[in-house]
């Protein structure tokens, strides 16, 4: 294939879904707003559900189409079954996982306690993480 040919065709973004509980939106919309930088799409509840929807098809529908997911896990994670869930459903399909903290310890989530967790206060460290990622062409 020639390198023009190459250049037309369009690579599908990589897609990071955050998981968050509700009482955290604004913090989980700040995230996918600084996740948005060329080729890397988040995948957000408020922005990729529509009223109506059966919640668990939706949510089930974007982690199967993510690339990894990361986790805001703050005092209110803990109380929230939909992100237990999604924990689950991420986990379940071997994909790349980051707990992000919001004054939480890092095991407030136990079925996150083995995983390497990012602090709140650190989030441009997994953001040159995530470009380096995307930039090598990994997929998972």
């Amino acid at each position: 294939m020639s390198r023009r040919r190459r250049e037309k065709v369009k690579r599908a973004p990589y897609v990071v879904f955050v998981s968050h509980a509700s009482t955290d939106l604004w913090i989980a919309r700040v995230i996918a707003e600084k996740i948005s930088l060329p080729g890397i799409k988040p995948w957000l509840d408020e922005i990729d559900m529509e009223g109506g929807n059966v919640v668990v098809d939706v949510i089930i529908r974007g982690i199967d189409s993510c690339n990894e997911a990361i986790i805001l896990v703050s005092p209110s994670t803990v109380d929230s079954q939909w992100v237990v869930f999604e924990i689950g459903a991420v986990r379940g399909q071997h994909k790349r996982v980051t707990p992000i903290l919001n004054n939480v310890h890092y095991d407030a989530i136990k079925p996150m306690s083995d995983v390497k967790a990012i602090s709140l206060s650190e989030f441009d460290r997994f953001l040159m993480q995530l470009k380096k990622r995307v930039r090598s062409g990994a997929r998972r």
